[in-house]
């Protein structure tokens, strides 16, 4: 198991993360293109370990033998000076990429192997100013490497073998576009689902249906997350942003309360914490009750952003069982 760049104390560090006194002065230079025949290339990968084999809350990683392919959200927070594109052999780049790597990508390797790969990540600076060419040549940078390295997993798990995306944040924008703009019919057939957490996923234009209930397959599972009372203001028309309910897994607007809630992923190494919060959808946002765990009084923001997937890590676990034990049923030739 690789060291992390110090241990994260977890959910309250990923919250506190923020954006202040980055500089928006930054260089474009772009690195060559990552050769993803080569597992340098990939920070998990089922031939090395990593934190992504980890079996978390008592479940077994790898029960089914189908294939995650997981896009980590941004972590390339450049200073003065800086690239808009992250650079894949920056040792401080790849040690950040350790944190999704240890607290998200276990909550999909229930499923099976976890293929993560490094990419020309574009700066979280592209966020803070009004779209331009330069933050588009970054984000296009970063999704030409995301879809090779997809076309890559394909030939490594197998023609026909079903797969599972995952990603968080510019992750799951990624995915979206891959889905949109690379998947063919053939490669959506084996798609069990997809789950683009922390983005607004236009369900109007997507090419895979919502899910809509806890076991449909060959759709798209996504959620954004805030305080309850928080305001939230939509790019997109709230009708067409998907939203599915973390704990319910279902699109309806009835709540669910805490104790529905299996677990969240606050320390590494400790229990999850049941209970923490509930989910209701509301605005195009899932909306939760504060967290309470040790150290959460630190938290002062009202997007739970960062803590998308934690805070519903055992749900997810649990709903990625119940679709691929039904999808397996329905598919017995999937997984040999």
């Amino acid at each position: 198991m690789r060291a992390t760049h110090g241990i994260l104390p977890a959910l309250v560090a990923v919250f506190m993360l923020t954006s202040c006194g980055l500089s928006l002065s930054l260089q474009e230079e772009v690195t060559a293109a990552p050769d993803y025949t080569s597992l340098e290339s990939w920070a998990s990968h089922p031939e090395f370990a990593d934190y992504s084999d980890s079996s978390i809350a008592n479940q077994q990683a790898n029960q089914f033998g189908v294939p995650v392919f997981f896009v980590y959200p941004t972590v390339h927070f450049p200073e003065k000076g800086g690239s808009w594109s992250a650079d894949i052999s920056d040792p401080e780049y790849q040690a950040s990429v350790i944190t999704p790597i240890k607290y998200q990508a276990p909550a999909f390797n229930v499923a099976g192997p976890v293929f993560t790969p490094y990419y020309r990540q574009a700066a979280y600076q592209v966020y803070n100013v009004a779209p331009n060419p330069t933050t588009a040549r970054a984000y296009h940078i970063a999704y030409e490497d995301v879809k090779a390295a997809f076309d890559q997993f394909l030939v490594e798990i197998g023609p026909g073998t079903p797969f599972l995306l995952a990603g968080h944040s510019q992750g799951a924008d990624h995915l979206e576009h891959l889905i949109n703009s690379h998947l063919t019919s053939a490669h959506l057939d084996r798609l069990v689902v997809a789950y683009l957490v922390g983005m607004p996923i236009d369900q109007c234009k997507i090419a895979i249906p919502i899910c809509r209930d806890e076991t449909q397959t060959g759709c798209f599972c996504s959620w954004r997350t805030y305080a309850e009372g928080a305001t939230v203001k939509n790019k997109l028309d709230e009708n067409c942003i998907g939203v599915t309910n973390p704990i319910l897994w279902n699109t309806s607007k009835e709540p669910a309360e805490s104790n529905q809630n299996l677990g969240a992923f606050v320390r590494y190494g400790e229990p999850l914490i049941s209970g923490i919060t509930g989910a209701r959808i509301e605005n195009g946002v899932v909306y939760a009750q504060r967290p309470h765990f040790p150290g959460s009084w630190l938290i002062r923001t009202k997007n739970y952003h960062r803590g998308d997937i934690n805070l519903y890590f055992a749900s997810i676990q649990e709903n990625l069982r119940r679709r691929l034990l039904l999808y397996l049923r329905e598919h017995p030739e999937a997984v040999q």
